[in-house]
C-alpha cells in the first residue's frame, strides 16, 4: 500500500478556549476574518475581540456569511476586501456558516480555524462541506484535502445556545454510529478506517449516557459536564469519524439511510429545514429508525424510540409531518443519493416503504 498520512483537526474546550487563539492561529498570519452568522458573531465576537487583543492578531472584519451555503455565497465572499486581507479565516456558528467559510478556504486557498457557537452537528471538525442550490435544495458534498487548524469549543457559548441545536444535534450524530457501522459491514479495513469504525459507537454512546442530562443544563445555561460531552461527541468525535472513514473520498463509510431520508426530503414542496420538525438532526434521527428496520434491526429501532421518546425526538412519521404518500415519493430519490452508493445491499424503494410503513402509527 501507498504511503499516506492522516491530519484531524486538534481542539480547545471550556470557557476560556479563545484564550489559545494565538498559539493555534498565529502560525499563519497577523490577520483575520471573522465569517459567520449573524447571531453567532453576536455570540461570539465580544469574546474573540477580548481573545485577540491579547495576541498579535488583528481582525479585518465580521462577514456575514449570507444565510445559505452555496457557491455563489462564497465567491461573493471571496470577493470582500476583509476576507482578500486576511491571512486566516475565523469560521463562526453552526453548520451553514463554517461550511460556507470552508469553501472561501478552499477557494483562496486560506487556512481557517472554527469557533462553533452551537453543537448541532460535525462541520467544525469535519472536511467536507454540505452545499445547498440557491432555492434552499440540495446541492452536492465538496470534499477538503485540510481540515481546521484547531477547533475552538466555547462551553458558555454553547450552554446559551438556542436548546433545539443542541437536541437535533443528538439526532445527527448518534446517526454516525449506525450509518458507518451499517456501511463498513463485510469490509477489510485498513487502520485508519478501523479507527474511524470504532471510534464511531462514542457517537452513540457518550449521548445515550449524557444526551439527557446535557439538555437539561443547555436549558438552564449550565456549561456543565454532561454538556462539555455531548458537545464534545456532536462536534469533535463525530467530525473526526466523517474524517478518518472518509480519508481519500475512494472508499466512503459516512453515507446511509438516514441522511438520504433527510436530503430526499428537502425535495418536497413546503419542506421547511427551518421548521422544528424539520431540523437536519431531528430528521435523521428519525431516519436512523427507518434504517435500522430496513436492516432487520427491530429490537433495536425500539430501543432508540426509547430513547427519542425520553429526549423528545420523534418516533413515528408524523412526528416529523410526513406521510407514507410523502416516503413514496422520495423513496426512489433516496436510493439515488449519494449517502448510499457504498453500503452493503441494494437499497430499494419497496424496502423504505415497508420500513416506513412500521412507523407510520
Amino acid at each position: 500500500m501507498e504511503n499516506y498520512s492522516i491530519v484531524i483537526p486538534s481542539y480547545t474546550t471550556g470557557p476560556k478556549a479563545y484564550e489559545k487563539i494565538e498559539e493555534y492561529c498565529g502560525l499563519y498570519g497577523k490577520r483575520a476574518v471573522v465569517i459567520g452568522g449573524k447571531k453567532a458573531m453576536v455570540a461570539a465576537g465580544e469574546k474573540l475581540l477580548q481573545a485577540v487583543e491579547k495576541t498579535s492578531l488583528t481582525i479585518t472584519g465580521f462577514v456575514w456569511f449570507g444565510g445559505e451555503c452555496t457557491f455563489a455565497a462564497a465567491r461573493r465572499l471571496a470577493k470582500e476586501a476583509a476576507v482578500k486581507e486576511a491571512d486566516i479565516i475565523f469560521a463562526v456558528g453552526g453548520g451553514k456558516a463554517v461550511d460556507t467559510a470552508k469553501l472561501v478556504s478552499l477557494e483562496l486557498q486560506k487556512p481557517y480555524a472554527a469557533f462553533p457557537t452551537i453543537a448541532s452537528n460535525c462541520a467544525a471538525a469535519s472536511s467536507v462541506s454540505i452545499v445547498y442550490n440557491e432555492d434552499g435544495s440540495f446541492c452536492e458534498f465538496v470534499h477538503f484535502l485540510k481540515s481546521a487548524v484547531h477547533v475552538f469549543v466555547d462551553t458558555d457559548i454553547i450552554a446559551k445556545a438556542p436548546f433545539r441545536y443542541l437536541w437535533a444535534g443528538i439526532g445527527d450524530t448518534y446517526a454516525k454510529y449506525y450509518e458507518v457501522s451499517i456501511s463498513a459491514q463485510g469490509e477489510s479495513l485498513e487502520h485508519f478506517r478501523a479507527l474511524g469504525v470504532n471510534m464511531s459507537r462514542m457517537c452513540m454512546e457518550t449521548l445515550v449516557e449524557h444526551g439527557a442530562q446535557a439538555l437539561t443544563d443547555n436549558k438552564a445555561q449550565n456549561a456543565s459536564y454532561a454538556l462539555e460531552q455531548a458537545a464534545l461527541a456532536i462536534i469533535i468525535t463525530t467530525g473526526w469519524v466523517s474524517m478518518l472513514v472518509a480519508r481519500d473520498h475512494t472508499m466512503d463509510y459516512n453515507g446511509g439511510a438516514a441522511h438520504a431520508f433527510f436530503y430526499s426530503l428537502c425535495s418536497l414542496p413546503g419542506f421547511d429545514e427551518t421548521q422544528e420538525n424539520h431540523l437536519h438532526g431531528v430528521v435523521v434521527g428519525f431516519g436512523v429508525l427507518l434504517l435500522l428496520l430496513i436492516d432487520g434491526r427491530e429490537e433495536e429501532c425500539r430501543r432508540l424510540q426509547e430513547f427519542n421518546q425520553k429526549i423528545g425526538l420523534p418516533v413515528k412519521l408524523s412526528d416529523i409531518g410526513v406521510t407514507l404518500e410523502d416516503v413514496a415519493k422520495v423513496a426512489p430519490l433516496m436510493v439515488k443519493d449519494e449517502d448510499v452508493e457504498h453500503y452493503p445491499y441494494v437499497l430499494t424503494p419497496e424496502m423504505i416503504l415497508e420500513a416506513a410503513g412500521k412507523l407510520d402509527v
